[in-house]
């Protein structure tokens, strides 16, 4: 059926004709193409359109607008009409464009437009619009190109006394060979393009997912072969640990990419609203990607409008944002800023969590790009986060400070050398701090806390670098890659800490045993890494990557090879096959030295070596699968650091249940189904499985690992009722997590009199992680409410974590009881430290 002759399912009363429009696309799933700039504003729409064509719609809701509708494709473009009934025109020499794709209905982003008069040049920004002041009258040729769209070109008049709008229809391409994503377990968001088959997410659909913090790592919780915790950001992705998934800003290493790092890193220090496009990728990588085995979390800001200035300004009872972004110099240039404050001692009073932790933090990002000539570009920016956390318990006489903070600087120059040679060059400098100091302790108990304690860690960690990639079209199919990344690091660690705890000599008295650590000094270090690939296509349908990787370190010895192997085969139009095989170093950085466990000395790298399998169908009405299977090995795993309790400590080190574990392989392996929905209807869905296991061989005994998750099932489902409210729910299930059951026993002091003076209490453990936690489950809410304003466009939402207020558990407490019946000591067990209860959050976001 013809997109106008499907059905309209409309109905407004008393709206603008912009929120009729959009809500004429949602209730009809027809794609309509226009500019909003065409729009009268003071033009109010009420049609009961149930009933009707989407052809008799746009009849009824366009009269006396001077505006008409033709059909192209699987769209409808709405344009200027010719009968002399014109909206208000555009200023003399002013030309504004909307770039849309010609299917769905989405803009598209950073697509190149040129204009014939003066050859200039422009990029349209996230909103796929566009802008070229000062233009003569006279026709003139705008010609856009953007990557996995065939090139346009259209034609424009400019009259003597007044601009000119047009809309530009792209087609779909086939996506050149640099572009092409050829490796396993890629999940991208906020990706307007949509240039992977189903693993993708539109800013739309991820400002409507129900999220505490709006942070762009819980975006990516919900996923397959990824696990995490309620309170921390972190992912733990196909096994893996945080410290093991490389973390990037606009081709830049973040060293600590989260907030609250002592609080187990509780937000990450980048405001979702600043980003363009985010990857995930989750099984194999190419060689360009290097030091990390786990994983890599890749984000690229978003770019801004290439005319007039942009502002968004929101607040929640979680923090107050400022975004601005605009362009200068007719659009060859652009800026982005980002202010970001939280507020999570606020929300976590108003849930009545806790009144001794009083968190705060704070974040700025600030871009400034500029298109030098037709084939160079330079952007520069810089990154700064910090936070504070204070836990005080007066009544213990304990209190504990962490100071924390992260700043960036980095030049990136983008080049088209010919017609096929890219390069970019990134200069960078960083520096991260940390300063944390407690005191305290329990004078009552002398097992589950320190009878005194006290820390003191000062760190600083300074990097500066250069980094270079390459990349030559051969031909059509031939595709080479190389580059190198070369970086030099300081780091200066000044630790102490001190911890007494009560014990029994050999006649049973009471003594006071202390434990000391100290580690002070500077370590320096040199780290370079360099790659080769070739990417090549055969037989039409098949595709291959083949690439080397060495990286070395001066501060610890390594000096690592590394091979990997890609293939991707396009089985039919809308199915395909990815597979990869390779080898992964990790080695351990500067600023990783373990110093509050009393690490000296930098252990050698990890190697991982992993395959990955997997196929990707789409079915139509935008319905997409995905099946992926992998399997990975660690050799030489560094030391790991627990606290069987699983207890969040600010000062985690000094607790009596902190273990050095000394693992001499690892394993992981799991089987991961994603289904989701996606289009311009209504309703969009997705739901995933995971089944899966990790673990570490300790002294030749397989381990599971503390966040391994058997069984994970997610489900998301969104349901928009036109352009003003839509409201989203996300329900997660996943296995109860390990953990090590505890056995206390207790033991009489006696005084110097022989009097009975108090009980000294012993802790033993079971095997470790070879209990489980009861399943874990949850069900978060989001409901939003749109206003289109005179000025802007104002969002309201409520979010509800933990809808059902669901008791979830971290771990268990332990404690000593006297059995009378017995006459002995047993152990007893608390019903278990709970997770997060159910968080309201309510804001709004305005943009203008």
């Amino acid at each position: 059926m013809a997109p106008l002759d499907r059905t309209a399912y409309l109905q407004v009363e008393e709206v603008t004709l912009l929120e009729a429009i959009n809500a004429l696309q949602a209730s009809s799933g027809v794609p309509l193409a226009f500019s909003p700039d065409l729009l009268p504003i003071d033009r109010l729409v009420t049609c009961d359109c149930r009933d009707l064509t989407v052809r008799a719609a746009l009849d009824r809701i366009l009269e006396d607008t001077g505006l008409r509708y033709v059909e192209a494709g699987r769209r409808i473009l709405i344009g200027r009409a010719d009968n002399g009934n014109h909206p208000p025109p555009l200023p003399p020499g002013v030309i504004e464009g909307l770039v849309v794709e010609a299917e769905g209905e989405r803009p598209v982003s950073g697509a190149e437009v040129i204009l014939s008069v003066g050859n200039r040049r422009t990029l349209t920004g996230d909103d796929g619009r566009f802008s070229f002041q000062g233009v003569p009258a006279g026709s003139h040729r705008i010609r856009v190109t953007a990557i996995g769209y065939q090139e346009t070109t259209v034609s424009v008049s400019v009259g003597e006394g007044a601009g000119a709008s047009v809309v530009v229809v792209l087609e779909r391409a086939p996506i050149p060979l640099a572009e092409m994503v050829i490796a396993p377990g890629r999940i991208g968001i906020l990706d307007v393009n949509r240039t992977v088959m189903g693993s993708t997410l539109s800013r739309e659909e991820i400002e409507a997912i129900p999220s505490l913090g709006e942070d762009p790592f819980r975006t990516l919780q919900r996923m397959p072969g990824v696990a995490s915790g309620d309170i921390s950001t972190k992912l733990y992705v196909r096994g893996s640990t945080p410290r093991d998934l490389l973390v990037r800003l606009d081709g830049l290493e973040l060293f600590e990419p989260y907030h609250l790092k002592d609080w187990d890193g509780m937000f990450g220090i980048v405001d979702l609203q600043s980003l363009g496009t985010i990857d995930l990728i989750t099984g194999g990588f190419p060689a360009e990607f290097g030091d990390k085995w786990g994983g890599v979390f890749d984000m690229r800001t978003r770019r801004p409008p290439s005319t007039g200035i942009r502002t968004t300004v929101g607040f929640s009872l979680g923090s107050a944002t400022v975004i601005n972004q605009g362009a200068f110099a007719d659009g060859r240039g652009q800026w982005l800023t980002s202010l970001r404050r939280g507020f999570l001692d606020i929300m976590l009073a108003i849930a009545g969590v806790s009144d001794e932790v009083s968190p705060g933090y704070w974040d700025m990002l600030g871009k400034v790009q500029y298109l030098l000539s037709d084939n160079h570009s330079l952007s520069v920016e810089l990154l700064y986060a910090g936070d504070k956390i204070t836990w005080d318990d007066p009544g213990a006489g304990s209190r504990v400070d962490s100071r924390w903070a992260n700043s960036y600087g980095w030049v990136t120059w983008r080049a088209s050398l010919a017609a096929r040679l890219r390069a970019e060059t990134i200069l960078s400098a960083g520096r991260v701090t940390r300063d944390r100091t407690g005191i305290g302790g329990n004078p009552d108990d002398g097992v589950f806390t320190p009878l005194r304690f006290d820390v003191s860690d000062i760190a600083t960690f300074q990097f500066g670098g250069i980094k270079q990639d390459w990349e030559f079209d051969v031909t059509g199919d031939v595709l080479l890659k190389s580059g190198f990344d070369l970086r030099f690091n300081d780091g200066e660690y000044d630790y102490f800490s001190a911890a007494d705890r009560r014990d029994l000599d050999a006649e049973g008295h009471v003594v006071t045993l202390g434990d000391t650590t100290e580690v002070r000094g500077n370590r320096r270090g040199n780290e370079v890494g360099a790659y080769f690939a070739a990417r090549a296509r055969f037989m039409g349908p098949l595709i291959g990557e083949a690439g080397v990787r060495f990286d070395g370190q001066s501060h610890t010895g390594d000096r690592d090879v590394a091979p990997r192997l890609m293939l991707r085969w396009d089985l039919a139009e809308h199915t395909s096959a990815k597979a990869s095989w390779g080898h992964y170093y990790q080695s351990q950085g500067i600023s990783e030295l373990n110093v509050t466990d009393g690490e000296r000395v930098f252990a050698p790298s990890e190697r991982a070596e992993q395959v990955a399998f997997g196929v990707e169908r789409k079915f139509g009405h935008g319905v997409h699968g995905r099946i992926e299977a992998y399997s990975r090995r660690i050799a030489d795993p560094r030391p790991v650091y627990w606290n069987l309790a699983r207890e969040i400590d600010p000062i985690m080190e000094v607790e009596s249940d902190r273990t050095g574990l000394y693992p001499t392989r690892g394993r992981a392996k799991g089987l991961e189904l994603l289904l989701s929905k996606e289009g311009s209807g209504p309703l969009s869905w997705s739901a995933s499985y995971a089944l899966a296991s990790t673990e570490l061989e300790i002294d030749r005994t397989w381990v599971p690992r503390s966040m391994d998750q058997l069984h994970t099932l997610n489900l998301h489902a969104a349901y928009r009722h036109g352009t003003k409210w839509q409201i989203s729910g996300v329900w997660q299930y996943h296995t109860g997590w390990p953990y090590t059951e505890q056995f206390l026993d207790g033991e009489l002091a006696f005084g110097e009199d022989g009097e009975v003076t108090g009980v000294i209490e012993r802790r033993g453990y079971g095997p470790l992680n070879a209990e489980r936690l009861p399943a874990y489950h949850r069900l978060d809410l989001r409901v939003t409410r749109n206003i289109e304003l005179e000025r802007g466009r104002l969002e309201l939402y409520l979010d509800i974590f933990n809808a059902y207020n669901q008791t979830n558990l971290q771990g268990y407490r332990y404690y000593l009881m006297w059995d009378d019946q017995q006459r002995r000591f047993t152990t007893g067990r608390s019903d278990g430290d709970e997770l997060l209860p159910i968080l309201p959050n309510v804001g709004f976001r305005w943009t203008f």
